[in-house]
């Protein structure tokens, strides 16, 4: 299992890095340590480094062109607070002595974050050499030189302060034992060895779980090491982190859309996990971008490992078995553990398609065989399955690029990010970023896991179920219009790839790009699960029809008036909270109901006095209580989807805090809000993309409800029963109230309210004051009789199938 937090091990590497330079640089100035501290000459070491705040490249660019178009420019991101000093490695030793002498050093406790950090990178950096130096991986004199020289230091220090150590400070041996198993998976299989190196950064989810098991508290780091961003070992180290990164996430994505094929996961929940996942791999990766472009950039340094990898298998992955083949097949397990075979193919689609031209595959390496069929065996055969069906996908994304769609998910925006890099750099091998050559096996290991259609019909089933609760309502509806744009992308007969190659005359079997690309699909659901949420509630909350109507229901219900539920309108409570229908408490008696109707429509109960002589009733929306946006987390991602969303690096922080802002738990309803610590615990310890897709999940039957749908029920509820009244109160009686007509229909059951708490109307009219309750009561009753009151959720578990297009 991934660690839950997900950090990259380079990040956790550096961060520990950092540990050991805090601690000894704060720790011996607090004991006298007077001597200048940092790289080069303490004047220019002791400035902290200060953010400029200013936007570069191409985001400023983008802010500029937003100002000029009178645009509000995105917001930024908050940066992750980093040190603000940088300490020389030479003067480690010096401080640890400081520390040592201390006149009551005796009353130094050395942290654990310190031991542990000190341990790992020492364990970690010696055990890497000698992994390289074993595979006969020379690299140059210098980088071998630089690497010793810190590893003496880092063990001086150990030395030094060896008598203010714990003896169990840390056991390298112990967490060994513990870490997950990184060679069962069979992408990973041949690089277990290289990989265990870095085990200690992933200990298995028993070992976090175990009860004796103390997790050191976060430390912020104030001092950094100096960087050596020349050095030959430092950039071996740094990808060696980053393959075991991505694969770990290839590990966790591989399992989520496993259960959707076997009906346990949506797929919306499961896209936006994936999506987000190779985001957070296009940020591991650039933690290691200096060390990259220092040797040679990202897809030269990238073959060059793997070459090196391979070698050190026992493979000579240059050895062809056939002139033209693109490797050694004998190497392709390591190859796909690396995501070279992606790579390879990108990087020849890139220099046979450059940006402007449209790229068209002519089936020169045969076509994608979508029919099920089992795996084949050997590496030239499971290339050549591959290799199709990347470029038949490589080959369309421009396309779909080209045309407006609410959707570009993180593989369209890797073609489009190398298409221009190729462009301006013009390289003789195109920079390919290794988290695009991730995402590109990520959409062929689905291929390998999904049936190939059963995305494309799930969006399909989105589509039509949300252009139904729409449809019928009057075009001049605004929300209507905003929902119904999003979907002329993908209708039928509107495929833009399909319409493309046919204006050229190329074979084209439609919709080929949706019925493989799942993700592209789920995240299609996802956007139109997210607006035709934020539409209904916009659309549902203005005229009050459906609050009012709520009070009533409530009314009747206490007052044990009603025969049937209202299935529908409970949901909506359950997943508004009473907050959005009550000023405080829900009431229980006639005065509280009245009361509580004109605080949210902003009425004076003085409106409602029998000897008022205005009889229109003056309300203010300024203390109207507002109707809820539910799914925050889905919603935050979101817009991460759409094409002119901010593409700007997202941080695990980042997502861990959408997470957090998800509202499924924190409803103000009278559901039982309690939790097993058991089930609290287990999904504590979820991976955080898991923690993602389950939360996004979640709160789909929140996006999915249908407030249209709702709207318009109280809508033709409260029709029904203003008829009804007006029986016995003669024509116009709630009329004479209404200003604005059908816009203030909730009136109808205000008047119920008023009239049962002996307001307004009694004397004028030989109605009763309970009357009008005893109507409403048999108008709801009957209404609900005829099966009213679940047409939502009836709707919902009503799907019939749709056959793959």
């Amino acid at each position: 299992m991934i660690s839950e937090s997900l950090q990259s091990i380079y990040q956790q590497y550096k961060h520990d890095t950092e540990v050991v330079a805090s601690w000894l640089a704060t720790t011996a100035k607090a004991f006298g340590y007077s001597d200048p501290i940092g790289v080069g000459e303490s004047s220019t070491a002791k400035t902290p480094v200060k953010p400029s705040g200013r936007l570069k490249g191409k985001e400023r660019k983008k802010a500029k062109a937003a100002q000029a178009s009178g645009e509000k420019p995105p917001e930024q991101l908050p940066e992750p607070s980093k040190p603000s000093y940088t300490l020389a490695i030479k003067d480690f030793v010096p401080l640890a002595k400081q520390i040592l002498d201390a006149s009551d050093a005796s009353k130094i406790e050395i942290p654990r974050p310190f031991s542990v950090a000190l341990e790992r990178v020492i364990w970690v950096r010696k055990s890497f050499a000698e992994k390289l130096e074993h595979a006969g991986r020379r690299f140059d004199l210098k980088s071998d030189a630089r690497h010793s020289f810190f590893v003496n230091i880092l063990e001086m220090v150990r030395k030094t302060l060896e008598p203010l150590l714990s003896v169990d400070a840390f056991n390298v041996s112990s967490l060994k034992d513990a870490v997950t198993n990184i060679g069962t998976h069979k992408h990973t299989k041949g690089l277990s060895n290289l990989f265990e190196v870095l085990a200690v950064y992933e200990p298995s989810a028993e070992f976090e779980a175990a009860p004796d098991i103390v997790h050191p508290p976060p430390i912020a780091p104030e001092y950094t090491v100096e960087v050596e961003d020349d050095s030959t070992f430092e950039a071996l180290f740094a990808i060696t982190t980053l393959m075991d990164d991505l694969s770990r996430l290839r590990r966790e994505i591989a399992e989520l859309w496993t259960k959707y094929d076997a009906g346990e996961m949506d797929i919306a929940a499961v896209s936006v996990a994936t999506n987000t996942a190779i985001e957070l791999a296009r940020s591991f990766e650039e933690d290691i971008s200096l060390l990259v472009e220092k040797n040679g950039g990202s897809s030269v340094f990238h073959v060059q490992y793997f070459y090196a990898v391979s070698e050190a298998l026992g493979i000579d992955a240059e050895a062809k078995q056939r002139p033209d083949d693109d490797y050694n097949f004998a190497a392709y397990e390591t190859a796909d553990a690396l995501f070279i075979n992606t790579l390879i193919n990108i990087i020849a689609f890139v220099r046979a398609n450059p940006l402007g031209e449209i790229p068209s595959y002519n089936g020169l390496y045969g076509w994608y065989d979508e029919s099920p069929t089992q795996t084949p065996r050997s590496a030239r055969r499971k290339y050549s399955r591959m290799k199709p069906a990347l470029l038949e996908m490589l080959s369309d994304l421009p396309l779909i690029s080209n045309h407006p769609s609410p959707v570009q998910d993180q593989l369209l925006h890797g073609m489009m990010t190398t298409l221009r890099t190729a462009k301006q750099e013009r390289k003789a091998t195109p920079d390919v970023p290794m988290w695009f050559s991730f995402a590109a096996q990520i959409y062929l290991d689905t291929l390998d896991i999904v049936k190939v259609g059963k995305g494309w019909t799930d969006m399909q089933r989105a589509m039509r179920n949300v252009k139904q609760s729409v449809f019928d309502l009057p075009k001049s509806c605004m929300e209507r219009r905003n929902v119904l744009r999003a979907f002329e992308h993908w209708d039928k007969g509107m495929d833009p790839i399909a319409r493309i190659r046919e204006a050229l005359g190329r074979p084209y079997t439609e919709y080929t790009f949706f019925r493989r690309h799942f993700m592209h699909c789920g995240l299609a659901v996802h956007t139109m699960r997210t607006l035709f949420h934020q539409q209904g509630v916009a659309y549902a909350a203005v005229p009050g029809t459906v609050l009012c109507t709520a009070q009533l229901y409530h009314a009747l219900k206490q007052e044990k008036c009603l025969n049937h539920a209202w299935e529908d309108m409970d949901t909506l409570r359950k997943m508004q909270g009473n907050s959005t229908f009550f000023i405080g408490e829900p009431p229980s008696s006639f005065e509280g109901y009245f009361n509580n109707f004109c605080l949210t429509i902003g009425s004076s109960i003085t409106n409602w006095a029998s000897s008022k002589r205005d009889t229109k009733v003056k309300v203010s929306k300024d203390n109207k209580p507002l109707m809820k946006f539910k799914g925050m987390t889905s919603t935050l991602a979101a817009n991460r989807i759409s094409p002119l969303s901010d593409r700007r690096l997202i941080s695990v922080d980042l997502v861990e805090s959408w997470i957090k802002k998800s509202n499924i738990t924190q409803d103000d309803t009278e559901t039982d809000k309690t939790q097993s610590s058991t089930t609290s615990e287990k999904k504590m310890r979820q991976p955080l993309i898991h923690k993602l897709a389950t939360t996004v999940q979640a709160e789909t039957p929140d996006l999915e409800f249908d407030y249209f749908a709702i709207h318009n029920s109280c809508r033709e509820l409260l029709l029904r029963l203003q008829t009804e009244e007006e029986k016995v109160t003669g024509p116009g009686f709630t009329k004479k109230y209404m200003s604005h007509g059908e816009h203030n229909l909730a009136f109808v059951a205000g008047f119920v309210l008023s009239t049962a708490a002996g307001k307004k109307g009694i004397i004028e009219t030989s109605v009763s004051s309970t009357q009008l309750l005893a109507i409403a009561a048999e108008t709801v009753n009957q209404w609900l009789s005829e099966g009213n009151g679940k047409t939502i959720l009836g709707a919902r578990n009503e799907q019939p199938d749709l056959q793959p297009q």
